[in-house]
């Protein structure tokens, strides 16, 4: 029986990126970190990934965050970016999505247009920049 490398939850792909130590390893949160901060959303604080499994550790870079309000209810978005390490070898790069309803955590998947349009639109820059390395 094999073993998956790679454990991916939310990215539309699988990024993997292949890393010879820990210095490429530093090196690529470094990068990506310099990359995000040029989003005016972003935070270098980030939320601790959800989906993290024994054989799959995994660092959180930052967060993407903003608010939107509906009705009398303060909906919070955090998009996060996850490095998670393969099983094997090398890392596989995702995301993660976690609400806030009035400052408290939420697990209703918001089917709102604007919250929606506000979490695509933080995947695609995310995306797009993971597809680069």
């Amino acid at each position: 029986m094999a073993t998956s490398n790679f454990h991916n939850v939310n990215a539309s792909s699988i990024f993997a990126v292949q890393l010879e130590d820990t210095y490429e390893y530093d090196d690529l949160i470094d990068n990506l970190t310099s990359e995000f901060n040029s989003h005016q959303d972003y935070s270098t604080v980030g939320k601790s990934d959800p989906n993290e499994l024994r054989s799959y550790s995994s660092t959180s870079i930052g967060s993407f965050s903003n608010s939107v309000m509906i009705g009398d209810d303060e909906i919070s978005v955090f998009v996060t970016p996850v490095v998670r390490s393969g099983y094997y070898d090398g890392v596989n790069l995702d995301w993660h999505v976690r609400y806030y309803v009035n400052g408290y955590e939420d697990d209703f998947y918001y089917d709102n247009s604007e919250i929606q349009s506000l979490v695509y639109g933080y995947v695609d820059f995310i995306e797009n920049l993971f597809s680069q390395y």
